[in-house]
């Protein structure tokens, strides 16, 4: 098996991401109308494509009835779905069409990260598999909102760092590279920024490590020098690259007329209305529901007298559920394997090793777990009502931990490869059971109650 994977990686890359593709372009332009906060998202695109200044205004009327312009957030995602529209028209499909070509690059960065982070071909096609049969990936490549565009963002920022640890030489591109797409992922929504936090976290370990290395009274100055050196080079990279690549993505609001003052207006008036808003919604959650895929967020419905028709932003139930065991899997292991390591008296390095094999694995569960939880647990302290979907950017590293794991089923006995493979099939067969739910295909009612509808909290009404 290895050896097929080895041989055929690009070509059963290059299939998942066609079924991916499919599955997300497929009946995209159902429902013809807006749906959920399309009446925010493409409402305001269509006004960017049309060069109208009021898609950056917060004080005009509706746009279309029943619509608001989406000042709240920053207007890269916008971009993209305005020149969707620009080739496809003012159509559902073309307004939605950005965020299936983003939802297939979240596909194809799964896959990388975990090359990248692995260097396992075996394990990068797991994690891709496992993405592109998961629900919530795919409802929200199948609408035309931003959360899809961050989580591209979000793994190009953790890709280019993750090369950049791996690397020796020509290293400092890279961190450059993952300081722009963090930037890029800001300009797309303010929790983009999750990205530095990770970054940043890790660079702030190396600057420590490095600081208390071999440190003795004949080099303190010299290291003291050196660590403020790299703490302002770092300022500049993870602060004012990423922060002036923000500033720019507002560019199109600048050439239609307005000034810096009406950009730090705009912000002032974000920053009071995400800070002081009381509203409420049957659809809202809390992070351990997102953890739990407890509590979808419903896009749309239609229905018959014996069939009904929904579009549920919903994680593949045996995903999520697998995927949360495999996550205690890996806090489990590392805890156990760094206190036996202690123990032996071998535990430094363990944040990011490239030596000692177990050492390297540990690191990179470290780091993948802190990534995971740094992109969604910050939400617990919103003060504002969230959903479902902000738990997006978690999905691909969940996938991507599942995979690690599988892999290492795979390469164990017989029973556990067995074992591997039924997990495989339960996420195919449980994608094909729920794909009508996530794609407003309808069936009959009495499959709706009593599989759709099974746990109380996935209805919504």
């Amino acid at each position: 098996m290895r050896n097929i994977v080895s041989k055929y990686y690009p070509q059963l890359l290059l299939v998942i991401l066609a079924f991916s593709f499919f599955t997300r372009v497929y009946r995209l332009d159902i429902p013809e109308k807006y749906m959920f906060d399309e009446v925010y998202h493409a409402v305001t695109a269509k006004l960017i494509a049309r060069n109208d200044i009021r898609a950056y205004e917060w004080n005009n009327p509706p746009p279309e009835p029943h619509t608001a312009v989406d000042w709240l957030h920053p207007p890269i995602a916008k971009y993209t779905q305005a020149i969707s529209m620009k080739l496809f028209g003012e159509t559902s499909f073309g307004w939605r069409f950005s965020s299936a070509i983003f939802g297939v690059l979240v596909i194809l960065l799964t896959a990388r990260l975990a090359y990248n982070l692995f260097n396992s071909k075996s394990i990068s096609l797991l994690a891709a598999l496992i993405a592109s049969l998961d629900g919530l990936l795919l409802t929200m490549s199948r609408i035309a909102m931003n959360d899809i565009h961050v989580t591209v963002f979000i793994l190009m920022a953790l890709n280019f760092y993750t090369i950049y640890l791996n690397s020796n030489r020509k290293r400092g591109k890279f961190l450059l590279l993952a300081a722009l797409s963090s930037g890029l992922a800001m300009g797309t929504k303010w929790s983009g920024v999750f990205s530095l936090f990770i970054i940043g976290f890790f660079e702030a370990i190396n600057l420590i490590k490095n600081f208390f290395t071999k440190i003795s009274k004949k080099v303190l100055l010299v290291k003291v020098k050196t660590l403020l050196k790299n703490i302002f080079l770092l300022f500049l990279i993870l602060v004012i690259l990423p922060s002036a690549i923000y500033i720019l993505s507002y560019a199109h609001m600048f050439m239609l007329g307005k000034d810096f003052n009406h950009f730090i207006e705009m912000h002032k008036n974000t920053w009071w209305y995400q800070t002081t808003l009381n509203a409420t919604h049957p659809a809202q959650s809390r992070p351990i529901e997102w953890f739990l895929n407890s509590k979808p967020v419903w896009f749309d419905v239609s229905w018959t007298e014996t069939k009904r028709g929904d579009i549920y932003a919903f994680g593949n139930p045996m995903i999520f559920w697998f995927g949360d065991i495999f996550i205690f899997t890996s806090i489990i292991y590392y805890i156990y394997s760094l206190i036996a390591m202690i123990k032996a008296g071998s535990w430094k390095n363990i944040i990011f090793d490239k030596n000692s094999k177990l050492k390297k694995d540990l690191s990179k569960i470290f780091y993948l777990l802190f990534a995971y939880f740094a992109v969604w647990l910050p939400w617990q302290v919103s003060p504002r009502i969230m959903f479902f979907y902000h738990y997006l950017p978690a999905v691909p590293l969940l996938s991507i931990n599942m995979a690690f794991w599988l892999n290492k089923l795979f390469e164990s006995n017989k029973q556990h490869r067995i074992l591997a493979s039924i997990i495989l099939i339960i996420f195919v067969l449980t994608f094909i059971i729920w794909f009508p739910h996530w794609t407003g295909i309808e069936v009959s009612n009495k499959i709706k109650d009593n599989l759709y509808f099974a746990i109380d909290s996935w209805k919504q009404s």
